[in-house]
């Protein structure tokens, strides 16, 4: 690390963790979920879900940037033992939050429905391996968010994104999410502002009413398919973007409608494994309030060392984020933001690791180039905030040989 910006640095991280609030990010993901195994064509929900992951991912690092929140993030994914009904148990036994502070939990993955269920909310299935879940295996999305609301945060957040099964010939064109950088402005604080600060209590929304499946949305763009994750997700996101981008206002209440006839607009076509049609109608409840809105908070800021996480290979990622936004934040002197680049470097297996650039929508590839020309293009970027690191390759000795980022910028 360059001794010029030591000090700096030191300031930073003592003054990330003294002020504040926090917004509490926690994201279970199946991206690992195999498909099944007498089917060879099957491939199973994990590529769909680890867009969900990356892409809300992106979201939650936004809300906490654009509303001036710390952000900790409680990521459980990949392996049976941290996608696992014990690690659900353990991170909400053992959550503290602050009176003002956010949680926002997030599930990507399969999900199910006892005969004697008591709320319209499914099941979360907490297994990786293929096959029929035990009932250890389990866990009420409802039940998750009367636990966070006992914490007593201001704000509750509880997202489910339960795919049962990935429709046939399911395919969507087009769509409004953004192909580029994140861009931060009034209109972005305005309506995070609504959602987020001015308001408490608590949301809990899933993808599909009860009885009823979630599908898994592919899209057909140029003659290729991709994944764009669960139905539910991508529309959440490119709803709430949309509004963004018109700097229209928004609560709560408008986002879900809008979201529910959106997807069911998009799965208006979609047929079942039997042939049926399979209409997806996302479902929710809102309890909220309206609160005094804070006065205007200053988000125009120079980066802080991320709290550090439970999970080793998201302070990886962090901690490349981190030195990569020392490099491009405008709010840094530029010769400092230069003298970083070293810093940066030293997460890397060389000059020449690769390093690709996407869009918000996950698949749209901005840019690609080896670390040293990226480094050297962000030390000389203007309005940029930060970069957003959504997954990593790294060789034996732990060094990074590939990163894959998404850039957020301020106008």
């Amino acid at each position: 690390m360059n001794k010029a910006i030591f000090p700096l640095l030191l300031f930073l991280m003592a003054t990330s963790y003294a002020t504040g609030q926090t917004m509490h990010a926690i994201i279970f993901a199946n991206t690992k979920s195999p498909g099944n195994p007498n089917n060879p064509g099957d491939e199973g929900i994990g590529p769909s879900v680890t867009v969900d992951f990356q892409r809300m991912g992106v979201e939650m690092t936004t809300i906490a940037k654009t509303i001036g929140y710390k952000l900790k993030k409680y990521y459980y994914y990949d392996t049976p033992e941290r996608f696992s009904r014990n690690s659900l148990e353990t991170v909400l036994r053992d959550l503290t939050c602050s009176s003002e502070d956010i949680v926002f939990f997030y599930y990507s993955g399969h999900g199910g429905r006892a005969m004697n269920e008591e709320t319209i909310f499914p099941e979360m299935v907490l297994k990786v391996p293929y096959g029929a879940a035990t009932p250890s295996q389990l866990y009420p999305l409802y039940d998750v968010y009367t636990c966070i609301r006992r914490k007593s945060p201001r704000l509750t957040i509880v997202m489910g994104d339960l795919c049962n099964s990935i429709l046939s010939k399911d395919y969507y064109k087009g769509g409004n999410t953004a192909k580029g950088a994140t861009v931060l402005n009034k209109s972005t604080y305005d309506v995070y502002k609504n959602l987020f600060l001015n308001v408490k209590g608590g949301i809990i929304a899933a993808s599909s009413e009860p009885n009823k499946t979630s599908g898994c949305m592919l899209v057909q763009s140029e003659g290729n398919i991709y994944h764009a994750g669960g139905y539910m997700t991508a529309t959440f996101l490119d709803v709430l973007q949309y509004y963004v981008g018109q700097s229209r206002h928004l609560n709560w209440h408008e986002l879900w409608d809008t979201t529910v006839s959106l997807t069911q607009e998009r799965t208006k076509d979609n047929m079942d494994a039997n042939g049926h049609p399979s209409i997806q109608t996302p479902i929710y409840e809102l309890d909220i309030a309206p609160v005094e809105a804070p006065a205007h908070i200053n988000t125009n800021t120079t980066p802080t060392m991320p709290t550090p996480s439970n999970d080793n290979a998201t302070n990886a990622r962090d901690g490349l984020a981190y030195s990569m936004s020392m490099v491009c934040n405008h709010n840094i002197p530029l010769m400092n933001r230069m003298r970083n680049i070293n810093d940066a470097l030293t997460h890397f297996a060389g000059t020449n690791a690769r390093v690709q650039v996407v869009g918000f929508d996950n698949r749209t590839i901005v840019n690609t180039c080896n670390a040293k020309s990226y480094l050297n293009y962000l030390s000389m970027a203007t309005n940029m905030e930060e970069v957003v690191v959504l997954d990593i390759q790294e060789d034996g000795s732990g060094k990074i040989t590939y990163a894959k980022v998404h850039e957020i910028h301020y106008e």
